[in-house]
């Protein structure tokens, strides 16, 4: 006890500057925009950079897992360009129908950093506005959802992670296409409650649950997870437990999504909601 006051009465004006000085900053960039982004931008640099770092080092060692995982993504992607193929070319009644309006475009990026044990968790990745990612695009893996752009800075960004209570998506059964809001339970990190199903729908469990694409984010039919368990609420509505097919415990390479009609989508959807 006597050292750390000899400490404080040696550095009592040095820590007292810092204090200030502290106090200060915190007081310019509360109360000054161009100052706060310029700071929030430098946080996400420097803990990006920090972040990075660690990855290299959890990358070389995991080397095996995510070899394993790059095969099967590039196998889901194979498989999903034949479909495609085929379907584009059985189907078109015409010559002009060939052509498909290409709607999104899939911007690779490596997570940096990620939490699960929270109750609003946030995912880092190593790309940012350089690389064309912008808030509000949505972020996938190979196995399903993972979140959505929150922030971005030049070289990196950050995702609000499905795993955050703030955040709350479309999804549908797929095999009948009714659709209700899912959000994460709060607790663990492979459960989410599916909501505002009608009694009457036939539904059984493992049966698979995908995105609506009723949103500028999310194109439809992207793998979310499986029905679990179910239950009558009220008598009208099934709550849903779905668990989730995405290992948020063990994300390394995810798809960034950009919807090339998003801002002409939701300027139409505003537009009729002032009609």
């Amino acid at each position: 006890m006597k050292e750390l006051l000899r400490f404080l009465i040696k550095y009592y004006y040095a820590l007292l500057f810092i204090l200030l000085e502290s106090i200060g900053i915190v007081i310019l960039v509360r109360n000054n925009t161009y100052q706060r982004t310029r700071f929030v931008n430098l946080a996400h640099t420097i803990s990006g950079n920090f972040s990075k770092k660690i990855a290299v080092i959890k990358d070389y060692l995991t080397l095996h897992e995510e070899n394993r995982q790059l095969i099967e993504e590039n196998n889901r992607l194979y498989n999903l360009v034949k479909s495609s193929v085929s379907i584009s070319y059985t189907d078109l009644q015409s010559e002009k129908e060939s052509f498909q309006r290409l709607e999104y475009i899939y911007i690779p990026a490596r997570v940096i950093n990620n939490s699960t044990n929270k109750q609003f968790n946030y995912i880092i990745l190593d790309k940012g506005r350089e690389d064309g990612i912008e808030q509000d695009m949505a972020v996938v893996c190979s196995d399903g959802i993972v979140g959505v752009i929150k922030e971005v800075s030049e070289h990196f960004s950050s995702a609000i992670s499905f795993l955050n209570r703030n955040l709350q998506i479309s999804a549908k059964i797929k095999k009948s296409g009714h659709f209700g809001p899912l959000q994460w339970t709060g607790t663990g990190h492979q459960k989410a409650r599916l909501k505002d199903i009608p009694h009457n729908i036939s539904i059984e469990l493992e049966d698979s649950i995908v995105t609506s694409g009723y949103s500028a984010i999310f194109p439809e039919n992207y793998m979310i997870g499986r029905i679990s368990d179910f239950s009558l609420k009220g008598g009208n509505y099934y709550e849903i437990t779905v668990h989730l097919s995405t290992d948020f415990k063990n994300l390394r390479n995810v798809q960034v999504i950009k919807n090339l009609y998003r801002e002409e989508q939701m300027d139409l959807e505003e537009r009729t909601r002032n009609d």
